[in-house]
Order: C-alpha cells, then structure tokens, then sequence
C-alpha cells in the first residue's frame, strides 16, 4: 500500500540523513469489527462485477520512530478475487524491514481463521547494488463471499528521517481510505512540508491541532490493468510528505529551485571531471586532430563504454565484494584508473572528455517514464532518477548515454527520450525535453523464404532482424540469459507472432555483443494448416507474422490513455512459392498508406507461381488520448482485416474445367 521512497545514492540524486533519538515502535491496535451487511455483500454496488474490493485501508506514517503501519480488509467476490489472498509487502533490503505481519480469514458464517504460518522474502529486482524484496504469505481458506484482512509495519531506521507516500489510488476499489502521519515535533527537527498529485477533487491533507496531517477518501476507483497504458506510478494520485534540505525556501518558485539545484548538480560534475591532465592524455590516445566533431564523439563514447559497468552485474554478497575489494571512484582520473564504475560515472566522463576535446557537455536529469512522469512544478528530486549527457559539438545537439550499455552512439534508452529533466550547468539548471527518436529507430523487420504444401502447411526460413531500440530493449532483457536463455526467449517471442501449432527453431543468432548492428535471429518455421482447402482450392491469409496491436486493442471500453513506449515499425517481405499444381487465382488489393501518426501499408505481388507480400505497419505515436481510441482500435481492425485477406490458390485441373 503505502510505499517508501528514500533518496539513496545510485537510485536519486540525494541523501538526506538526519539524526534522531530511538525509540521502540507502538503495539498494533485490534481489529475493527465486521459489519454483517459486509458479509453478506455479495457485489460492490459502486462498481458491479468487480473481482474483489478494499473495505477499509488505513496507512498512519510515524516520523519520529520512521514507521509505517498498514491495515488492509479486503471483501472477496469471485474466484478470480481469491488472488488477493497471496500478499506480497515490497520493501528495499538493508534500508527498511517489514514487522509485526498479521493476518486473517473471516468466513462467510463469521468464523475466523488466523494466519499462523511465517512471510517469506523473494527477490523482486535489484538497482545499482540494491535488492527489492518481498515479504509474502498467503491467507487461509480464502472462498468467494469471505473477508480477508492484515497488517503489519513498515520499519526504518529511527535514527533517520525519510520522505513518506501516501499512494491514493490502488489495483481495487476502495470504499474507504484514512492516511495520517505525525511529524517530528522536538526542538530543532527539520520542517515537514508535503506536495500532492492526481487527487480526487477538494481533497487534500488536513492538519490538526497536534501538529499531524489526516486525509480521508471515500470510494475510489481502481487502477485497472490494460495493455500499453502509462506506468503505474502516474495513475495512482500521491501525497508526498518530505523535508526542507539546508537551502531550501518553502516558497521558492519552481523556476528558481530548479535553478539552484541545477548549478549544485553542475558543480558536483565540475569536481568529477577536475583532474584535467589525465583526461587529456586519455583523450590524446583515443581521437585524433582531423577527425571531425562527430568522429571525436563516437570514439570518446566507444571509449568509455570499454569500462566495466557495474550498472549491469549481478548483486554480489559481502564476502564476495570484500573478496574484490572494488575502490570508490572519487573523480575521472579514479575511473580511468580503477577501469570500473557505475552508469552515471560512466556519463560523467564522458562528459569531461567531451569538454576536453573542446566541445561543450553537461548532464542532464531526467524523469525515467517507464517508472513515473517529472512534474517541475512538485519540485521533487526523486522524481530523476535517470540522466543522459547533452553534447553541443560544431553545429549540432546531441542527446547520448554511454552509461547505458547496450545502447550505441546517437541512440537512447526510450525511457530517456521525450521526458523533461533538468539541464544542469554550473551557471544554472532549467527544464528541458530529451528528444522523440522516430519510428526508424526501433524496426522489426521479418523476412521469409517460405513454402505452401497442398495440405495448407507453410514452412521455410525466417529471417528477423531486431534494429535501434528494438535491438537494445533485446540485448538488455536478455544480459542476464546464457545463449540457451536468450534463444528461448527469442524463440517464445517470434512464436508468438505465428498462429497456434506453429513452430519456430534458430538455427542462427548474430553477436550479443556487438550493439552497433542489428541483433539478426534466422530459424527455421513450421507452420500447419495455414492455407485452408475448400475443393480444389486453397485460401491462405496474406501474412502469417501477427502484430501485438492488434490483439491489445479489441475491446470497446477503454479507461486509461494509449501510451506506446517508442515509436516503432514491423517490415515484412515474405516470399511465398505455390503448391505444385496450383496456379495464383485471387491476391488481396494494395493498402496505400494515409498520413497520419498510425500508418499501414501492403502490397501483394505475384511472379509465376510465387507470391510476395511487403507490408509495412509504422507507429509514430506514443501517446494517444482516450477519447481517439475509437478511431485507434478501428485502425487496428483495419490491420488485422488487410492481414487476413485472401491469396487463392486454384489447383491447375479445376482452373482448365473453368
């Protein structure tokens, strides 16, 4: 319910540690009673047909002992419901701990059933060093018609402060929500101030005559799941509360905070890249004097992305670490020396050969949108989690990230691209937007040499080449895989693609590594009963390669807005021989392509016997508001008809009797 977010290091930008006194944190108190009008309920009137819903939630933050307790009662519906029974309380390993977990069944007769079993940890991910775990565990006998509850608490370390979330709106209705939080109040504890975001109209904390804030909400929707919608974090509505840092204004424009903030984190980066003589030998041996700006660039960038990016290993134990004994980098000259580092130190270097070889170069701050959007008027830090390093170089801007392993010069992580942050020079930060990078920066192109056999089956080779972000999103999925891993999952995903029964097997897989070049699979498919016999001819649709779209987009109804990760394109040339004693009797009509943000066309050919359908489906949207969805799915529906138009095959003894 109500997540932490705590300033550390290789995760935001700051670290705001304040000592305090510690003290032991208060019991739980008993539960609420159970409403019999509740147990019988059979439906959530407000929204009829749910699964599940929240009856009651409560969230009261204690600043002074760095707690959170969370009560949950939730009211089961439907057998789907009964997932709500398995919990899972994320928390980060090492900063905080969950506690005093209770848990309970209530049964439709009123009977309880307690949770006596132990939560258990699994790994949820791992960022720059840091382990997200969760504690889980399952209620009992959970059935339709029942009412589960638990809490627990949400332990840190008492003798910090951290910044608290209200998170507002969750997976399930709720009926009724009360969030508090009692602030530090001794002598010379730092001010608690708070920002919100996406909340119902009107409401807002409400501060009482002891110094704490309440907020209570009645009958708020759920965040419902649906295919490309935006992340989470920027549905679920926030309070935020945190602490002035030395420096702040409680009534600092947005403008002038992010000023200020910008020449600090400038400055920071001035220090980094001070040792001014080891980047200059490192960069007399990395460019030469006639390479052009461009040229200076890709090599200083094919440079520093040869460092050991600690970005991308796994987590290692303490003996393991104690056993390398890996040196903090202070400045570059560390880096260079040491030949290991984190991805932001990586584009901190860079950053310093790129000045060192005349050019201009600072960081910039983003919001990652794949986690949440950065609103500059929340004046919230934590919000850019994420940075890329701005290049003014001869005539040109440019936006890169050797940091980012996986991603070649000149192309960026699409959770980098089109989203605001601060552009941070030693003279002052502003606001800026990282550039959209067009669809031709993330192709999919599928290319086959295939066969139709009388029966209907199809086979032959398949060539897809993975370009761009395509490519990059590929290899860094898969880091983590061996070859026998990443062919799978290639597998899998290509298989998808293919109507059912269909199979696909790589017989090729072009270099991991090699990140400049298109990530190539070749394989071999298998495809039966794709042509359908009716007498003595077969009808086949004309491509076999579905698009992910096309499934996503069926349903009517639509709540949140369409939001494409990239602008992306699917090109196809497939090429299809002929049964033997068939001839090509009907091909489906060209789709010419209309200009608009969504364009699909597709052309069918046929050369004897042999067919060649080139289809092209090109996405240059990323976001696409509600009320257009009508007009989204309709093109979709159009894709979808246009890909399964008939090629006929006529068997030659029933043409000659025509």
């Amino acid at each position: 319910m109500n997540q932490r977010y705590r300033y550390l290091a290789s995760i935001s930008l700051f670290l705001l540690c304040v000592t305090s006194t510690p003290r032991s944190a208060p019991a739980g108190d008993d539960w609420q009673p159970i409403a019999p009008e509740d147990l019988a309920l059979k439906d959530n009137p407000a929204s009829p047909g749910a699964h599940a819903m929240i009856l009651y939630r409560e969230s009261m933050v204690d600043a002074v002992q760095s707690s959170v307790s969370e009560y949950v009662r939730i009211k089961i519906f439907t057998e789907q419901g009964r997932k709500e029974a398995n919990v899972e309380i994320p928390f980060v390993k090492g900063a905080d701990d969950i506690q005093d977990v209770r848990a309970r069944t209530i049964r439709t007769d009123g009977s309880v059933l307690n949770y006596e079993g132990k939560p258990f940890e699994k790994m949820v991910v791992k960022v720059s060093g840091y382990k997200v775990l969760a504690k889980t565990f399952t209620l009992p006998d959970v059935q339709p018609g029942c009412i589960i509850e638990y809490r627990y608490r949400d332990q840190s370390d008492p003798r910090l402060y951290y910044s608290e979330q209200w998170k507002v709106y969750g997976n399930l209705f709720t009926r009724l929500a009360r969030f508090s939080i009692k602030p530090d109040k001794r002598s010379g504890s730092p001010v608690l101030m708070y920002r919100h975001y996406g909340l119902p109209s009107g409401a807002t904390p409400q501060p009482q005559k002891d110094g704490s804030y309440t907020l209570e909400l009645h009958d708020l929707h759920g965040i419902e799941e649906e295919p490309y919608m935006p992340p989470e974090r920027a549905l679920q509505g926030t309070v935020d509360f945190y602490y002035l840092k030395h420096g702040d204004l409680s009534n600092e424009t947005p403008e002038s905070y992010w000023n200020r903030l910008g020449s600090e984190w400038g400055d920071q980066v001035d220090r980094f890249v001070s040792k001014k003589g080891a980047l200059e030998r490192e960069l007399s041996q990395t460019v030469a004097p006639s390479d052009s700006p461009e040229e200076k660039l890709q090599k200083i960038y094919a440079r520093v992305q040869k460092i050991r990016n600690l970005g991308y290993e796994e987590t290692k134990t303490k003996k393991e670490e104690k056993k390398e004994s890996l040196k903090e980098n202070n400045n570059a000259e560390d880096l260079l020396k040491h030949g290991y580092g984190w991805p932001r130190e990586i584009n901190w270097l860079f950053v310093g050969l790129v000045r060192a070889a005349g050019f201009e170069a600072a960081e910039i701050y983003v919001a990652p949108r794949n986690i949440n959007l950065f609103m500059p008027e929340m004046k919230d830090t934590k919000e850019l989690t994420a940075d890329v390093v701005w290049v003014h170089a001869g005539n040109l801007e440019y936006h890169l990230d050797p940091g980012a392993a996986y991603y070649p010069f000149g192309l960026l992580p699409w959770w980098k691209t089109a989203t605001k942050g601060v552009l941070s020079l030693k003279t002052g930060g502003k606001i800026v937007e990282t550039p959209v990078q067009g669809s031709s920066f993330a192709t999919i192109v599928r290319k086959g040499t295939l066969k139709v056999s009388e029966d209907g089956a199809v086979s032959g080779r398949l060539e897809v080449e993975f370009t761009g972000q395509q490519g990059a999103v590929e290899r860094e999925d898969g880091q983590d895989k061996d070859d026998a891993g990443r062919r799978k999952a290639l597998t899998d995903e290509i298989q998808g693609w293919l109507p059912g029964g269909a199979t696909f097997e790589i017989t090729k897989l072009s270099d991991w590594k090699q990140i400049a070049e298109p990530l190539r699979v070749e394989g071999e498919l298998k495809a039966p009963g794709i042509a359908t016999p009716v007498g003595r001819r077969l009808l086949m649709p004309a491509t076999i390669l579905e698009s992910g779209e096309t499934k996503a987009f069926q349903t009517a109804r639509r709540v949140n807005i369409v939001y494409f990760h990239y602008p992306h394109q699917e090109i196809d040339e497939l090429k299809f021989e002929g049964p033997p004693g068939y001839k090509i009797e009907t091909l489906p009509t060209e789709q010419k392509p209309v200009q608009s943000s969504l364009t699909y066309q597709m052309t069918v050919t046929q050369e004897g016997n042999n067919v060649e359908v080139k289809r092209k489906l090109d996405v240059r949207a990323i976001v696409i508001p509600v009320e257009s969805y009508p007009a989204l799915r309709s093109f979709f529906t159009r894709v979808k008809t246009n890909d399964d138009a008939q090629i006929i095959f006529q068997g030659t003894e029933s043409a000659s009797n025509n």
